[in-house]
């Protein structure tokens, strides 16, 4: 509860700052690397790739260049696999709904475009999810390790292009990697840790700040004395 307390503060202080939102939309390709209680990894798993979507507000700091970031995403993730051993078929598919935050620096770009790099950190809580094991399908909603608190740290870049005054569209592709989530609920001790490939698009506006709100009826009123 003091955890989702805190996102809200979080957010609704990110809101009071911004002085740009954004809308994104994209692919998540995600792996799962899962250890049993002999720390052997499970073979044979293979990525899949589902969609996110999230929204946010971006923050100047200290220079034109850095950017801090907030913002809610809601990512799903996802891994198929088999054990011809056993002859079983194995799939997940889990959604989480997180907090995150980070910089972004613009290296180079003119009035038309701009390079950039980001890094981030999210604090992720699940919402749903459910494994598939041959035809059963079973819900994990409350299965230590994916109702645990899930951490990511993303890395990547992207290109943005002006198509306004007050708006821009980008593209950009992150990596994230997830610290392990544990159960260490029963006797026997399991590791999952996720990780993702993230592509998306993008629509980034800015909010005018209250000193170009306040211009605006001084300007008016110099007009109206002059005629």
């Amino acid at each position: 509860m003091k955890l989702k307390l805190l996102t809200l503060l979080l957010f609704i202080s990110g809101c009071t700052l911004a002085q740009q939102i954004f809308v994104e939309v994209g692919r998540n390709t995600s792996s799962f690397e899962f250890k049993n209680n002999q720390g052997e990894e499970l073979d044979n798993l293979q990525s899949k790739s589902q969609a996110y979507i999230g929204g946010g507000f971006k923050h100047q700091l200290f220079t034109e260049k850095l950017n801090l970031t907030t913002g809610l995403f809601y990512n799903s993730y996802g891994a198929i696999g088999s054990d011809e051993s056993v002859n079983n078929f194995f799939e997940w598919d889990i959604d989480y709904l997180g907090l995150q935050a980070g910089l972004e620096y613009s290296l180079f770009g003119n009035e038309f475009y701009e390079f950039y790099i980001m890094g981030t950190v999210a604090a992720e809580w699940m919402v749903e999810g459910v494994q598939t094991i041959n035809n059963t399908v079973l819900n994990v909603k409350d299965v230590e390790e994916f109702d645990d608190i899930a951490m990511f740290f993303r890395s990547g870049g992207g290109l943005r292009f002006t198509i306004s005054e007050k708006a821009k569209a980008y593209a950009q592709y992150l990596y994230g990697s997830g610290l392990a989530l544990d159960d260490n609920n029963n006797s026997s001790t399991t590791e999952l840790r996720i990780n993702v490939h993230s592509i998306g698009i993008g629509i980034l506006i800015e909010i005018p700040s209250k000193k170009e709100e306040e211009v605006l009826p001084e300007n008016d009123t110099n007009e109206t004395e002059n005629k």
